[in-house]
């Protein structure tokens, strides 16, 4: 696996994942921080009345896009190729997804702690907040990125289909969509932890670790769709392969 992870990673064209993982986080972050210095007067708790203006726009809306066009990204040489480069390889597909999908997971872990970077440079800075114990913030940051891995595997199994980024975007922004409703809904309440990340981006601000009783069906539904579509992508890359 570490040798295709090192093939995997000279195929990256880096200037183009740089223009996702670096662009969106900092424009969610200066798009939440406007409309924190717009409305300062009626957000008075300091780094948390910022966290719930940013996290609003980038969990809401920019993260499962995100992390589409991150996986799109890295499929995209294949596609180049006619996904020649699976077909003549010795490796088994299944290997091929797994090693995109880890190299995937890791551009999104390391482009969560660059959003939180970006957070906390501008309460620091523009906002002149003082101390405060970010703990909670690094532990939505970390759930945030476990909950990344059923979307991974989602348009792990869309790109292998679909080359063009503009699908893959258009796809992201309606399951963005969806995932709010099906949260926001209790007509349902379980299926309201069907999406992980879009659950989380609606309980952030209530400040507290989710419980026991929360996590648990968000484990289970997220490990229910990694499998179903992993297996899926695997089924359809040997198909077109």
């Amino acid at each position: 696996m570490l040798n295709i992870l090192k093939l995997e990673l000279k195929k990256v064209k880096l200037p183009n994942l740089l223009g996702i993982v670096l662009v969106i986080p900092l424009l969610a972050n200066i798009f939440g921080l406007v409309n924190y210095l717009n409305n300062r007067a009626m957000l008075s708790h300091g780094w948390k009345s910022l966290w719930t203006q940013v996290s609003l726009f980038y969990f809401s809306f920019f993260i499962i896009p995100l992390i589409a066009l991150v996986v799109a990204t890295l499929w995209a040489p294949e596609h180049k190729a006619g996904l020649d480069l699976i077909r003549t390889s010795p490796v088994r597909n299944k290997r091929f997804i797994a090693a995109k999908s880890l190299l995937a997971l890791a551009v999104v872990a390391a482009t969560q702690l660059y959003f939180l970077l970006c957070f906390y440079l501008g309460g620091k800075f523009v906002c002149r907040f003082g101390a405060f114990d970010l703990s909670i913030f690094y532990y939505y940051i970390a759930l945030s990125t476990l909950f990344s891995l059923p979307f991974i595997a989602i348009f792990t199994a869309v790109a292998v289909r679909i080359r063009s980024l503009g699908v893959v975007t258009l796809l992201s922004t309606l399951a963005s969509f969806l995932g709010f409703l099906s949260s926001a809904q209790d007509i349902v309440p379980l299926f309201g932890k069907a999406s992980g990340l879009s659950f989380l981006a609606l309980q952030m601000n209530r400040f507290e670790r989710l419980a026991p009783p929360e996590v648990l069906p968000l484990v289970a539904f997220a490990l229910l769709e990694i499998v179903l579509f992993y297996a899926y992508a695997v089924r359809r890359l040997r198909y077109d392969a």
